[in-house]
């Protein structure tokens, strides 16, 4: 908890119980969820607190790197815990498709191809954003002990 506290210091944000919560939400679950699972969630611990507040806080947490937005087939925004060492350098995240565990990738070679990507379609590119997803080793040793196919 104290490193994303201190991210939020550094960003200028107050130390507020409902960003304290919501950051322990996504701790306690270890999962991605959607906007309406957080407000679902914090409504049992908080009187007052509304749909747009939870909206805005997990956007400035995604925009700040403590968060990261996963963005599913349907086009619909999840959001999972980004446990990069230095959520502001460039890495990527690897999502679990079985329990929707999010975990970092610190490592990018993507400016390898580059070149022959501009080359081949013309672009010049600005950056980039992948989102891997798998099977985590908990659901693949689950699978295995259950004998069912993925």
């Amino acid at each position: 908890m104290e490193k994303y506290i201190k991210i939020l210091k550094s960003n200028g944000l107050k130390i507020t119980p409902k960003r304290k919560e919501i950051i322990n939400f996504f701790i306690e679950k270890d999962r991605y969820a959607t906007v309406e699972e957080v407000w679902n969630n914090l409504k049992l611990k908080f009187k007052k607190i509304g749909l747009p507040t939870v909206y805005r806080n997990l956007e400035k947490f995604s925009e700040i790197g403590i968060l990261t937005e996963i963005r599913t087939r349907d086009n619909k925004a999840y959001y999972g815990l980004c446990n990069a060492e230095n959520p502001k350098s460039h890495h990527h995240h690897i999502i679990c498709v079985k329990c929707h565990k999010v975990r970092c990738i610190d490592f990018c070679n993507f400016n390898e191809i580059t070149e022959k990507i501009e080359k081949e379609s013309g672009f010049k590119i600005l950056n980039h954003f992948l989102q891997i997803k798998g099977i985590c080793s908990d659901c693949l040793q689950l699978n295995e002990k259950n004998k069912s196919f993925i």
